[in-house]
């Protein structure tokens, strides 16, 4: 089995995984999602993930209504998603509800749009060494998603849970989460940029989350060693030393029907993954990693240096506040190029997309 050109070729039929994009690669464009439709169906894409609730203009069913017949007509397909849904977590907003009102809503928004999946995601990073120790995270997750098992069942939709945040949830626990809870109700929303950043090796990830993987954030990620560890930095696809053409193969064998939403984040600057730094931060907050595991992030790192590979010379945002007016437009225009870049990498070299195309 391989990855070619023309897809992924599984026992002598050709697989052409589905291609999208997350909402979240195109965010300084200032679009509303009927704009990200029109763009998306541009670039002959097949979905569309609406990844925060931020992205719909309401909730209310004449413009849900909208919504989707704009899509059906131009032959793509909706995904919708929301932030944290654990109340522990540094970005969990209260203002929208509790996670079990916020999920009841978005899971009614999926039904009536013909969404398969709601995205959602417990916290990011901070929440792995926070206040709160992480396994109440995950009870609460557990706990959240069981409250609302009834409703998404009933409705036939997914909640797709993300390794989110860089990262919040490593491989083995999610899958952990996700059969606790039963795979008929809850699946991943695979992204393979958020392991590096945690000391997780892409490849590997997919291959633990891979069977339960109802949708994707797809990118590429440059890993190189640092004196303290690790850098590692999210750009365009091809331009990192993750094996993309394996992790698309385990998935078109495992989860052939799951969308590739494209995830591209550039502009900002390589972060470090100091595993062997003296205040032991980054064991703190990992503290059970198996060594086999951690073994193939360390291996990612030697190959991405022996490769000379290194920071991507870009425009870079600012660590924290908006940037100047100038700046954000030079940061508009490299994030659409770059998105456009990829997609064409996508489907030229790694063979993906549907739209467009005849079926063989």
């Amino acid at each position: 089995m391989s990855v070619i050109r023309m897809g992924a070729n599984i026992l002598g039929r050709v697989i052409r995984q589905k291609l999208g994009v997350d909402s979240y690669s195109l965010r300084f464009q200032g679009w509303s999602a009927h704009e990200y439709l029109t763009y998306s169906a541009g670039l002959n894409l097949d979905t569309v993930q609406f990844s925060d609730r931020a992205n719909l203009a309401s909730l209310e069913p004449g413009y849900l209504a909208e919504l989707t017949a704009e899509a059906k007509r131009l032959h793509i397909e909706i995904e919708l998603g929301m932030g944290s849904f654990d109340r522990f977590a540094a970005s969990f907003k209260i203002e929208r509800g509790t996670a079990e009102e916020q999920l009841g809503v978005m899971i009614e928004a999926a039904a009536r749009v013909g969404s398969p999946v709601v995205r959602c995601f417990l916290g990011d990073q901070r929440d792995r060494n926070g206040v709160t120790p992480f396994f109440e995270h995950l009870a609460e997750c557990r706990r959240v998603l069981h409250a609302v098992a009834p409703l998404a069942r009933d409705r036939g939709v997914k909640i797709a849970v993300e390794n989110h945040g860089g990262v919040d949830v490593l491989a083995r626990e999610l899958r952990t989460l996700i059969e606790d809870v039963g795979f008929d109700v809850v699946g991943a929303c695979l992204d393979t940029g958020n392991p590096a950043y945690g000391g997780e090796d892409p490849e590997f990830c997919v291959e633990i989350m891979a069977e339960y993987s109802i949708t994707t954030h797809f990118r590429d990620t440059a890993v190189w060693e640092a004196a303290d560890g690790a850098m590692a930095q999210w750009v365009g696809l091809g331009e990192g030393n993750v094996d993309l053409r394996a992790c698309l193969a385990t998935l078109a064998t495992k989860a052939p029907d799951c969308p590739i939403d494209l995830e591209i984040i550039t502009g900002a600057p390589p972060s470090s993954v100091p595993f062997l730094a003296a205040d032991g931060q980054f064991w703190r907050a990992n503290p059970d990693v198996p060594a086999r595991d951690f073994a193939r992030f360390v291996r990612l790192a030697r190959n991405g240096t022996s490769r000379g590979i290194g920071p991507r010379r870009q425009v870079v945002a600012p660590r924290a506040g908006d940037p100047p007016a100038d700046l954000f437009e030079a940061l508009r225009v490299q994030q659409r190029a770059d998105f456009e870049a990829s997609v064409r990498y996508a489907r030229g070299v790694l063979g993906l997309g549907r739209n467009g195309r005849a079926e063989s």
